[in-house]
């Protein structure tokens, strides 16, 4: 399914110029993430969720020339490259890390949170610790994104609201995508965050609750996308009820 970029504008409040940006680039060649993709932005939270992160950097003040720079959003391409490979167990959590922090080599910006952010990742199982992670397990699953902050000039401030609303941002996505897929995860054995929360009945509830106090988090800074997110609540309730 196609994005627009007005869908992304109107509908997500993402900035014009970086829905645009992203709506128009295309796919890079030899890249696992986008492998046999036409479009750069198309249906799946994976996808829309880039252009949807960087602006919230950019409501943050880090300006546009960093964010959409030919050199950082390269790398951030490689990241997810090697970041679904590890998804699709084509490598190993180490063989991940090693190839992306040797693409930050030289890069880092601020060392202080490079190291906490591998210390962090570094754990067998990702649990909270420092800015970083949230009790559920599950929910820390695509937490080596961050590592694109390394590349970024970033006051603290900014920094420190970057992951609180990765944390509000990300976390959502992938509740939604489980509620979507809770009958299939449950069949394949697949990891479904909401296996954390207790019986069937009581699992809508729980999900929705984590993704209303996110949405009230990105209110603060998107209402337009808060308001969007939780467009999707009648929707997903027949995932688990029906």
């Amino acid at each position: 399914m196609f994005i627009s970029a007005s869908q992304l504008n109107r509908g997500m409040g993402v900035d014009m110029n970086i829905a645009r940006f992203f709506v128009d680039r295309d796919p890079p060649k030899n890249n696992s993430f986008w492998k046999d993709r036409l479009l750069y932005i198309g249906f799946g939270n994976g996808y829309v969720s880039i252009p949807v992160y960087y602006d919230l950097l950019f409501r943050i003040g880090i300006t546009l020339d960093q964010l959409l720079s030919e050199d950082h959003i390269l790398l951030m391409e490689q990241i997810m490259h090697w970041a679904i490979l590890q998804e699709r167990e084509e490598i190993s959590t180490r063989e991940e890390m090693i190839a992306i922090r040797e693409l930050l080599k030289g890069r880092v910006k601020d060392q202080k949170y490079f190291d906490a952010l591998n210390t962090y990742l570094d754990q067998p199982v990702l649990k909270p610790m420092g800015s970083f992670g949230l009790k559920i397990p599950a929910l820390n699953r695509a937490d080596v994104f961050l590592y694109v902050l390394c590349d970024l000039d970033l006051t603290e401030n900014q920094r420190e609201l970057a992951i609180k609303f990765w944390y509000a941002l990300h976390p959502t996505y992938l509740i939604i995508d489980d509620l979507r897929d809770y009958e299939k995860d449950m069949q394949d054995g697949e990891e479904n965050v909401l296996m954390e929360w207790g019986d069937k009945s009581a699992r809508f509830h729980y999900a929705m609750d984590m993704v209303k106090s996110n949405c009230k988090i990105l209110q603060r800074v998107n209402p337009v996308l808060a308001d969007f997110l939780l467009s999707y609540e009648d929707e997903l309730k027949g995932k688990v009820d029906g």
